[in-house]
């Protein structure tokens, strides 16, 4: 749960309070969840705000080179969303349980490997059109292996491995060790033209979407349903 209030001013006339108060209902999901944020945004403000959330991946290598070693850092954005605009004096609510599906990534990766970190962090913001004095909060997110299990229910959440999209880290590159009719030699050369075929690429863990689900249920449904005979009739001249 977080909460930011501002006062907005003008000189020295007070022009009103923005505030804003959220919350997540868990820190942990898993590729194909849903990320669940409810939040609360009372504009008693002559501005028009508006929330945005992004979701964005944080990478850190470190090499040991020398005496302290070399780290570089690089972060994507994973999925970012803007919200509609709220109207001066009003207040708004807003819930992202159907507007925040995890793409399929790595999972978070801390403290596991000393040459590589993985971790998520979820950044909620009321921006303000004309001031720019924006609210922020940052929401640590796990990417998880394992889905979320509602206790003593008998209906569990299906699974399914999939690649990496192609905007993350660990979906954006293909070693040339890994496309067929490639030699690798350790260096970063240029990839001949013409048909790439992939020999391996790595798969994670996600949650089978509910669509895909009743589709595959329907389909072996109208598989399993047994079909009558049809006959044939043999007609005397």
């Amino acid at each position: 749960m977080g909460a930011d209030q501002r006062a907005t001013c003008c000189l020295c006339c007070r022009r009103g309070v923005v505030s804003v108060r959220s919350n997540l209902e868990r820190s942990a999901y898993c590729c194909g969840e849903s990320i669940r944020l409810k939040a609360d945004i009372d504009n008693q403000s002559d501005e028009v705000l508006r929330i945005r959330l992004k979701l964005v991946q944080y990478v850190e290598f470190f090499i040991d080179r020398g005496v302290l070693g070399m780290t570089k850092e690089v972060n994507h954005t994973v999925l970012e969303y803007r919200g509609d605009p709220i109207s001066p004096n009003t207040r708004s609510k807003f819930d992202s349980s159907s507007s925040l599906v995890v793409p399929v990534m790595p999972p978070t990766l801390i403290g596991v490997c000393r040459l590589l970190q993985i971790y998520y962090v979820l950044k909620v913001w009321v921006e303000m059109e004309k001031s720019g004095d924006d609210l922020h909060m940052n929401f640590p997110i796990t990417i998880a292996t394992c889905p979320f299990r509602i206790p003593n229910s008998n209906q569990q959440p299906k699974i399914e491995y999939e690649m990496c999209c192609d905007h993350v880290e660990g979906g954006m590159y293909i070693g040339p060790e890994f496309l067929l009719g490639q030699v690798y030699d350790g260096t970063m050369g240029c990839v001949e033209e013409g048909e790439t075929v992939v020999l391996y690429r790595p798969v994670y863990v996600c949650v089978k979407s509910k669509a895909k689900t009743d589709q595959s249920s329907s389909t072996r449904t109208d598989d399993s349903t047994p079909k009558s005979p049809q006959r044939k009739c043999d007609q005397k001249a």
